[in-house]
């Protein structure tokens, strides 16, 4: 199966970093590694039946041959990469919400926590402007929509105008 709570799921060559990252924030699964051999995305590629997103024309051809669903990516800019995969795998409009989002840091998901449980690790001013917060499963790191959010907010009208 290659959705996820009916998304795609990626797994994202090294050079991509940030698009896993926005991928992430726009709630797709996908997998980053800074550091991985060819052989080994395709293998997780396969085993896992994820669209495998890189600019390597070698490990297109072989992710081919191995019928693994790709998406080589040519352009530099992060609203342009996304619009190729768009052309290749229909994503539709995004949206980045804490309830929509993956953990950018691991991939984990995102679980609405109760302000009251986690006063001591934010910062007063943002409890005192901030009333909902997410933590992620897997590292634990705790978000909050900041003012981040806003120039992602950017980000996201600038893709759904295009897409």
């Amino acid at each position: 199966m290659w959705m996820n709570e009916g998304k795609m799921i990626f797994v994202v060559d090294a050079m991509y970093g940030n698009l896993a990252t926005k991928l992430r924030l726009l709630g797709y699964d996908s997998l980053y590694f800074a550091d991985i051999d060819d052989d080994k995305i395709l293998q997780i590629a396969k085993d896992e039946d994820r669209i495998l997103l890189t600019n390597d024309v070698a490990l297109v051809k072989r992710a081919l041959k191995q019928n693994v669903r790709t998406v080589q990516i040519t352009k530099k800019d992060e609203v342009e990469q996304i619009l190729e995969i768009n052309q290749r795998y229909n994503i539709g409009k995004c949206v980045v919400a804490g309830n929509n989002s993956r953990c950018p840091l691991c991939n984990g998901t995102l679980h609405k926590i109760q302000k009251d449980l986690i006063v001591t690790q934010v910062p007063e001013g943002v409890l005192k402007q901030t009333n909902e917060f997410w933590n992620c499963i897997s590292c634990k790191k705790l978000y909050w929509e900041g003012t981040h959010i806003r120039n992602l907010q950017k980000f996201v009208s600038k893709l759904n105008e295009l897409l």
